[in-house]
C-alpha cells in the first residue's frame, strides 16, 4: 500500500467552507457526551444522487450532521468523472466545515496500460493526489478530529498519512468488498481481453484489501451488509466492526396514491458502473424480448447516466430517460423495478428506495444480496433469463400480486431500513471506536 505514496496528482486546493450547525432530537444516550469530531473523506462530491454510491455517502453525511453528538468536517475530491461546479458545492456541504480538491481520476486506455506495469489496482491509483494529501493534512490540523471516516476504498490511500499526522482513530466504510465485486464483473465480461484485465485488477484489489485489513491502521470498519462484515473478518481484520445498512427517511419516501396503468417496468442507476451496464445489457438482450412476446404492451423505462462509450441497443417498448431530475418521483411514476445484476457487492440502495415507495421488485440473488428480504413475500427472485421473464410477466399480469409485494416491501423498510432506527447505532459505534485511542495531548 505504501507504493501509492509515490504517485503524483497535482491540483490547486480550495479554501475551507464555513461551518453551520444542525440540531436534532437529543437521545438520552448522548446527552451527557461531548461532541465527537468526525472528519469524513469523500472520494467524490455526492451532488447528483443518481447512483448508489452518491446516495450512500450523502445519507451517512446527513446522519452525522443531523446528530447533536457530532461535529462534522469533510475533505472531498471533486473528480473529473463526477465533476461538480464549484458554485454548487456549497449546497452539498453547507452544514459543515469543508475542503475540496480537483482530482483527475479519468479512466484512459493509456492509464490502464501503464498501470499494468506498476502493480497497483487501477481502481485506486487514479485517486491519489498530492494536492488532496496536502489539503487533508491542513484539515487534520485545523479540525483536529477524533475520528477520520474513510468513505469507500479509494480514500484509504491516505490512511498512512492520517496515522502520521493525527491521533484520530481511523474508521473505514466499506461500500463493497471490492475484489469480490470485480471478480464477479470479470466473470460476467464477454470480451476476453477485458475479462483478463479485470481478473488482474481483482487480484490486485484482493492483495490491497487484505493488507489494509491486517496491518492494523484501521481501528474500525463499517460495512453495509453482515455478509461483508464476515468477509472482513475472514480476510484478517481484528478491530471493531459495525453493520450500517443503507437507510431512507420514511417521510421523504411515500407510496404513490395512483399506480400507472398499464403497469410499467423500470431500471435506475448509472451505466458508468460496470455491474449496472452488464446487467442492463443482459436484460435487454435476453429477457425483455421474452417479456414482449408474451405481453406486447410492456414498456421498460431506463433512468440514469449513460456515458458516451455505452451504446444501448434500440428495442421497441424501451424508453431511455438518461439522468432524471428526481429519482424518487421517477420511481413513484413507475410500477416494477427490475434489478438484473450479475455482479456486485454491498447493498443495492435503489431496491431499498423502490421498496420504500411501495414498488414491486424482480431481482437476481446478487441484486438482493445483503437485504433482509424474502422471495415471494418482499420481492421475486430470478437468476436465469427464463425465470426473470416469467417473474416480470407474473407481475405485469397480476395487479394484486404487484400491489401485495409493494405493501410488504414498504413494511420491511419501515421495520429495518429507516434512518431514525439506524443513526444512533452508527454514532454509538464511532464513540466506542474513538474511546480506544487516547486524545492528542
Amino acid at each position: 500500500m505504501r507504493s501509492f505514496l509515490t504517485l503524483a496528482g497535482l491540483a490547486p486546493s480550495c479554501p475551507a467552507r464555513r461551518r453551520s450547525s444542525a440540531h436534532g432530537r437529543v437521545s438520552p444516550i448522548f446527552a451527557a457526551m461531548r461532541q465527537l469530531r468526525v472528519l469524513i473523506l469523500h472520494p467524490r462530491i455526492p451532488f447528483q444522487l443518481y447512483d448508489g454510491g452518491a446516495l450512500a455517502m450523502r445519507r451517512v453525511y446527513r446522519m452525522l450532521c443531523g446528530h447533536p453528538a457530532c461535529s462534522v468536517g469533510v475533505v472531498a475530491m471533486n473528480t473529473r468523472r463526477h465533476w461538480v461546479e464549484p458554485s454548487k458545492i456549497e449546497s452539498v456541504y453547507a452544514r459543515t466545515l469543508s475542503w475540496w480538491v480537483p482530482v483527475d481520476n479519468r479512466i484512459t486506455l493509456a492509464g490502464a496500460f501503464w498501470n499494468l506495469l506498476n502493480g497497483t489496482p487501477y481502481h485506486l491509483s487514479r485517486f491519489w493526489s498530492r494536492a488532496y494529501a496536502s489539503t487533508l493534512e491542513r484539515a487534520l490540523s485545523e479540525f483536529n478530529p477524533d475520528v477520520v471516516f474513510f468513505e469507500g476504498l479509494p480514500t484509504t490511500l491516505y490512511v498512512e498519512l492520517v496515522a502520521k499526522r493525527s491521533s484520530a482513530v481511523c474508521v473505514y466504510r466499506a461500500h463493497n468488498i471490492e475484489h469480490l465485486l470485480w471478480e464477479r464483473v470479470a466473470a460476467a465480461e464477454r470480451t476476453l481481453a477485458k475479462r483478463l484485465y479485470l481478473r488482474e485488477q481483482a487480484r490486485r484489489l484482493a492483495t490491497y484489501e487484505q493488507t489494509l485489513f491486517r496491518e492494523g491502521r484501521l481501528d474500525g470498519i463499517v460495512t453495509i451488509t453482515a455478509e461483508d462484515a464476515t468477509v472482513c473478518r475472514m480476510m484478517g481484520f481484528s478491530g471493531r466492526l459495525c453493520t450500517v445498512p443503507f437507510s431512507v427517511d420514511l417521510e421523504d419516501y411515500q407510496p404513490a396514491l395512483e399506480q400507472p396503468e398499464p403497469p410499467t417496468l423500470f431500471h435506475i442507476g448509472s451505466l458508468s458502473w460496470e455491474p449496472n451496464r452488464q446487467g442492463l445489457e443482459w436484460f435487454l438482450r435476453e429477457i425483455f424480448p421474452r417479456v414482449r412476446d408474451r405481453v406486447p404492451w410492456a414498456t421498460f423505462h431506463v433512468a440514469g447516466a449513460v456515458p458516451p462509450n455505452v451504446k444501448l441497443p434500440a428495442y421497441e417498448g424501451v424508453v431511455v430517460h438518461g439522468v432524471v431530475p428526481d429519482a424518487r418521483t421517477f420511481m413513484q411514476n413507475q410500477s416494477i423495478l427490475v434489478v438484473p445484476l450479475l455482479s456486485g457487492s454491498g447493498i443495492r440502495s435503489k431496491i431499498i428506495e423502490a421498496m420504500a415507495v411501495g414498488k414491486a421488485v424482480v431481482s437476481t440473488s446478487i441484486g438482493a444480496e445483503g437485504i433482509e428480504c424474502t422471495d415471494g413475500i418482499h420481492y421475486l427472485r430470478a437468476d436465469t433469463a427464463e425465470a426473470f421473464a416469467d417473474a416480470v410477466v407474473r407481475l405485469l399480469t397480476s395487479r394484486s400480486l404487484m400491489r401485495q409485494l409493494g405493501q410488504n416491501a414498504r413494511r420491511l423498510v419501515e421495520e429495518r431500513y429507516s434512518t431514525e432506527r439506524i443513526r444512533d447505532e452508527l454514532v454509538q459505534f464511532l464513540f466506542d471506536v474513538a474511546a480506544t485511542r487516547p486524545a492528542a495531548a
